[in-house]
């Protein structure tokens, strides 16, 4: 699939994954959050709702997953998407983080206010900082997401909120974000590697999730 290709196809997909409709949720208290893969933990306030979505071209498919709550107009949400081996032969994860972050842009009508990249753990990651206007059916709000590659598995963790949303619960929401580390491959179980974490290594040597 050309590059180009890639980019109209992955844009507008991830959007579909942003705009699932979801039940408003009131007064529910935060809560930890892990799948049944483990692939991440996270804070959220209520029991997502999880929808799958798979999509497939003549050479590729996307699968995706999205755990969202909805808190009156405020939304919390994660999805994953893997990404076909096909496209991760041919393009850069960087390339993958641009055009998902430009796609989103350009079919949602977010505004970008801001936008870091960086990497956690040698994996390229992003932060967008985005402004979505008033629609129908819901008030202007301000949008954070984080963007992070992880082997071929992309994961999107947002908030969108309205101004009237306490600050202090967008910061718990993504200070609570845990990615485990990947298991070993028999190639790699030869390999030393030693991570610090927050808390300082783990006493008995058993890989701590990474902080994101």
């Amino acid at each position: 699939m050309p590059l180009h290709a890639f980019r109209l196809a992955l844009g507008p997909w991830v959007l579909s994954l942003f705009l699932l409709p979801c039940p408003a949720l009131a007064n529910l208290e935060w809560t930890a959050f892990a799948p049944q893969d483990g692939s991440f933990r996270v804070e959220m306030p209520g029991v997502p709702t999880i929808t799958t979505r798979e999509r497939r071209f003549l050479v590729s498919h996307f699968f995706s997953t999205v755990y969202r709550v909805q808190r009156g107009a405020d939304v919390f949400g994660v999805n994953h998407t893997d990404i076909p081996k096909a496209i991760l032969l041919v393009t850069s994860n960087s390339y993958i983080l641009k055009s998902t972050r430009e796609g989103f842009l350009e079919s949602s009508g977010a505004s970008e206010l801001a936008y870091e990249a960086s990497e956690v753990d040698g994996q390229p990651a992003g932060e967008l900082i985005y402004s979505i206007p008033a629609g129908d059916d819901h008030p202007a709000q301000s949008g954070t997401a984080r963007l992070l590659l992880v082997g071929n598995r992309l994961f999107i963790f947002y908030a969108e909120v309205t101004r009237e949303a306490p600050e202090a619960e967008v910061r718990r929401y993504f200070r609570s974000i845990r990615i485990p580390e990947p298991k070993l491959t028999g190639e790699q179980k030869g390999t030393s590697v030693t991570r610090t974490e927050a808390g300082g290594p783990s006493a008995n040597h058993t890989p701590a999730p990474r902080l994101y």
